[in-house]
């Protein structure tokens, strides 16, 4: 029996070859599907050989073109009765391996009587495959790591949002983070290295007013709305500067309050400066103000506790601002009181309200009656204002800190790291 392998670049090309010269008698023993890499492992070639035996007799008959003699094998011929021929029919029908590029079904298959029918092949067009083939192979990784790449830009927006971070914030963050990924992809980071990404571009956002912090101005006063707890800001930032620190760094701190409007403000603003040992003034208006000024000249340190200001009482306005135009203005700064506890609507409103004192920077308060901040960072980073102090309670001098990043950072929720383990926020270690 005579084996013969025909090569082609299609299972139906190498049956019409098979069938084109050695006519009726061929018979298909087994397929395999070759596929090569082509230069510098670009793009795929593909070719079939069919191994093929004759029915009968020993020559070939040629209907047709001829066969390359590169592409085609011959064994040694060997007898075989009628029996042995059945069997490599059956063995032909067994060995049938579907043609993956194809969903023609292969002719071995289909019953010998009462004419043999394996090598009849339907008319498929060849062009057709080749133009579908492009389509089976898409760059599988590329859209693995897209999808992973949007999927921690998801997460980036859940963790900002649940922080209370604007919209414009969010959206700033995002775009930084993906122009810096989508050139490595598909390679993408996991997601703790991910949130370590999202911590960093939070930190650098936000500016500390450091020198500030080291060395206050003579004159410092604060300003801001009704409510977010100046005058006991002003007695914590007392403690800091002169109260605190070691005797022989001390400042000489004296308070004027000109709150004499709320009820208690000043009777309250002097039982912190007893308790502190610190001078506690008083300034109803512009002359006391001045007074007071004179008599706290030698202080290194003169804190200031404004009215609170409402946007609805113009008077008011008018005299916070006549007042504050008392001190020299080189030795005077003026800083910004907001609650975290506000909504972003209203720290913008604040923020405008006070733009004409020229705010140094702000002190934020009340942290421990909300569970985010984001509103407040947005604000700072987008009109570009630094941060000074964080207050988180009632206690004086206790529950104030210096801002620090890594004080901003407790104060962020939603991450998998705990960052409270991470830094000791005390005030005693920001020093």
């Amino acid at each position: 029996m005579n084996y013969i392998t025909i090569v082609a670049p299609t299972y139906e090309d190498a049956v019409r070859s098979a069938r084109d010269r050695y006519g009726d008698r061929i018979r298909i023993h087994s397929r395999k599907d070759v596929v090569e890499k082509g230069f510098l492992g670009l793009g795929k070639k593909r070719h079939c050989e069919l191994t093929c035996f004759l029915a009968e007799g020993d020559a070939p008959v040629s209907k047709g073109r001829e066969i390359p003699k590169t592409a085609e094998k011959e064994t040694a011929p060997a007898r075989a009765d009628s029996q042995e021929e059945r069997d490599m029919r059956r063995f032909e029908r067994e060995a049938y391996t579907p043609d993956p590029d194809s969903n023609t079904p292969d002719p071995a298959l289909e019953p010998e009587e009462p004419a043999p029918a394996a090598d009849v092949v339907p008319d498929v067009p060849v062009e057709e495959e080749e133009e579908k083939a492009p389509e089976q192979f898409q760059p599988e990784e590329e859209k693995v790591g897209d999808d992973s790449l949007e999927k921690l830009m998801n997460h980036a927006r859940s963790i900002l949002s649940m922080n209370d971070f604007s919209e414009d914030y969010i959206k700033w963050i995002v775009t930084d983070l993906r122009n810096q990924l989508e050139p490595a992809l598909p390679a993408v980071p996991s997601k703790n290295e991910f949130e370590l990404l999202i911590v960093d571009r939070i930190v650098s956002s936000v500016d500390i007013d450091h020198n500030s912090q080291l060395h206050p101005p003579k004159v410092f006063a604060l300003v801001g709305p009704t409510g977010v707890g100046k005058t006991t800001t002003i007695a914590k930032i007392a403690a800091i500067y002169g109260t605190l620190p070691p005797q022989e760094m001390r400042k000489k701190v004296c308070i004027i309050t000109m709150d004499s409007f709320r009820v208690g403000a000043f009777e309250q603003m002097e039982s912190f400066g007893k308790a502190l040992n610190i001078p506690v003034l008083r300034a109803d208006d512009e002359s006391q103000f001045f007074e007071a000024l004179e008599q706290s000249y030698d202080s290194e340190l003169i804190l200031i506790d404004t009215i609170g200001r409402s946007p609805k009482d113009d008077e008011l306005n008018v005299k916070l601002q006549t007042m504050l135009n008392v001190p020299d203005k080189k030795s005077t700064k003026c800083y910004l009181a907001v609650s975290a506890s506000m909504k972003k609507t209203d720290i913008d409103k604040v923020f405008e309200q006070f733009r004409m004192f020229n705010i140094t920077s702000v002190i934020v308060t009340k942290t421990d009656e909300t569970q985010t901040i984001g509103n407040i960072l947005s604000i700072c980073h987008s009109r570009h204002v630094p941060l000074l102090f964080i207050t988180d309670g009632q206690m004086v001098p206790r529950d104030i800190h210096k801002a620090s990043s890594a004080f901003v950072l407790s104060l962020l929720r939603g991450f998998n790291m705990d960052f409270n383990s991470l830094w000791n926020t005390q005030i005693g270690s920001d020093e």
